[in-house]
């Protein structure tokens, strides 16, 4: 917001003369108002001076939502709030999710522009302390990766998520855990979750310089006990479309924001996906008692060992073990064969893992007691107790 703190209001003369004979003026100190066709050129001497904008757009001619757009970008920190005729609720979510700060109806009601113009105020205010805060109180960033496709990675995620998740709520901290499906193409977070989202990834990957705290709460879905989603796109991504700066600024902003980051990367390794893990404050790779996985496995500890990321930030987790007595391999052949510690194991589990996500929710929601669950819970606590030790 600017230093001035006006609240300008740009629409049709119509509905500036109601706005005036209402006496919004005198109810709302730094209320200027200009009559503006919804089409015309805005003028930059009056933008520039207006801590909130009010603009009036008409989503039927496409002049006028450039006009949105292009203020928009000229004025990133600039809180532009739309007012709109008949505004659907579609078209509402639509402008949030384009970085607008507000929508108000037509014609304008001083009780609403007061409210919105707190509301803006009071959110303005936060961020700021947010951002006073950020070099220092960035939370955990964990991402999960798998040896080979198929391994079970999701499931161990979004288990991991919301016990992270129930862990933070029940500290106090109030922010919960985020997990964000980054598996571009075949990203099944979501509906593992059993959730419809508000929004998807590439909403925010998309965004540039519209981020904000507002367009990441828009599209953040809610899971229930404390855990957020950021889905999969709906369709299928090229993996090379992400930009790994704005991707970087996701998860930074996400780390402000949660107690805990989860990220379900891809079975492909990019440049961004690497990027992501070396922010990471614990990689997660999820392998399988099988020689196939423990190959893949062996090759990918080699490339995060040649680009740099740090051998105790790997954690290995077995999934699907069963107790039998006589097996080709065993948890501990892991270590051995990767020359690398096992953080735990995951027993196995199929139907009511399967039963779980087929319904779109969490084993340990159908059975509490379930060593799926108890197991990930495990894997939880020994990653906060090792990221203790690490001194991060």
């Amino acid at each position: 917001m600017s230093a001035t703190g006006a609240i300008l209001v740009l629409a049709a003369a119509s509905w500036i003369d109601v706005l005036e004979a209402s006496g919004a003026g005198d109810a709302l100190l730094g209320l200027s108002l200009e009559p503006l066709a919804p089409v015309a050129p805005l003028p930059e001497a009056l933008v520039a001076r207006a801590g909130i904008l009010v603009l009036e757009v008409d989503p039927a001619d496409p002049r006028s939502m450039d006009r949105l757009s292009t203020v928009r970008e000229g004025h990133p920190d600039l809180p532009v709030v739309a007012a709109i005729g008949n505004a659907d609720l579609a078209l509402v979510r639509a402008l949030l999710r384009q970085g607008v700060a507000d929508v108000v109806s037509l014609p304008f009601e001083v009780e609403e522009l007061t409210r919105i113009s707190l509301d803006i105020s009071a959110r303005h205010a936060g961020e700021r302390k947010l951002e006073r805060k950020a070099e220092t109180a960035l939370a955990p960033l964990v991402a999960v990766t798998r040896s080979i496709g198929g391994s079970g990675a999701t499931s161990i995620a979004t288990q991991l998520a919301s016990d992270l998740a129930d862990h933070a709520m029940q500290a106090g901290e109030g922010k919960g855990a985020v997990i964000v499906d980054l598996d571009l193409q075949f990203g099944n977070v979501g509906a593992f979750l059993g959730i419809s989202p508000r929004g998807e990834i590439d909403d925010l990957l998309d965004a540039g310089s519209r981020l904000d705290e507002q367009l990441l709460a828009s599209v953040a879905s809610d899971a229930g006990n404390g855990l957020a989603v950021i889905a999969a796109p709906e369709a299928i991504m090229p993996l090379e479309a992400v930009d790994t700066d704005q991707l970087l600024r996701v998860i930074r902003m996400l780390r402000r924001r949660y107690a805990y980051v989860v990220l379900d990367l891809p079975a492909n390794w990019t440049s961004w996906t690497l990027s992501a893990a070396l922010a990471a404050d614990s990689i997660v790779m999820v392998v399988e008692l099988s020689v196939a996985s423990l190959r893949q496995a062996k090759r990918r500890l080699d490339l995060f060992d040649s680009v740099g990321i740090d051998p105790e930030a790997v954690q290995v987790v077995v999934n699907r073990v069963e107790k039998r007595l006589f097996r080709t391999i065993g948890v501990d052949d892991v270590a051995k064969t990767l020359d690398h510690a096992v953080l735990g194991s995951v027993a196995l589990e199929a139907p009511l893992v399967s039963t779980a996500q087929n319904q779109g929710k969490l084993a340990s929601d159908l059975q509490r007691k379930s060593r799926f669950a108890a197991d990930v819970r495990a894997l939880g606590a020994a990653l906060r107790e090792t990221r203790l030790k690490r001194g991060d």
